[in-house]
């Protein structure tokens, strides 16, 4: 009798040490801190184009999409408020330059050139230290 009660007084201690363990405070992923801060500096440079005139320059910091790079550089730039993005998430304005007249955005990287021109814009990720070209043409 006596055996059984220490048996079970073992096996308690098991249970409760198998439910601390499993009950870790780690959420699973193993990003850090420091992952976290690389993504939402993601420095690139932009230059806006009306064909082939440059009518806008400048790096900013993003979070790694070509979206948010544009947002960025419009909200630092311009005073004025205007849609950048419309409710499909297509490019519209920046600054003075729009789309519309048969005109339409398009983005690539400087040094692959426009051939490799970018399929979206707004979601596109972007290589930290590369200049994008937005050409409204």
């Amino acid at each position: 009798m006596k055996i059984l009660k220490i048996l079970a007084v073992i096996m308690a201690i098991c249970l409760l040490g198998s439910a601390f363990i499993a009950c870790n405070k780690g959420n699973g992923e193993d990003t850090t801190a420091a992952d976290t801060a690389a993504k939402a500096k993601t420095e690139v440079k932009l230059v806006i184009k009306e064909g082939s005139v440059t009518k806008y320059e400048g790096t900013v910091n993003c979070d790694g999409t070509l979206g948010n790079a544009i947002e960025i550089f419009c909200a630092g730039e311009f005073e004025e408020e205007f849609t950048i993005f419309d409710a499909n998430g297509l490019l519209e304005t920046i600054g003075e330059l729009s789309a519309g007249d048969g005109k339409s955005w398009k983005a690539y990287y400087e040094d692959e050139g426009q051939s490799n021109a970018f399929d979206s814009i707004k979601n596109q990720a972007v290589t930290a230290g590369k200049t994008v070209v937005v050409v409204l043409g």
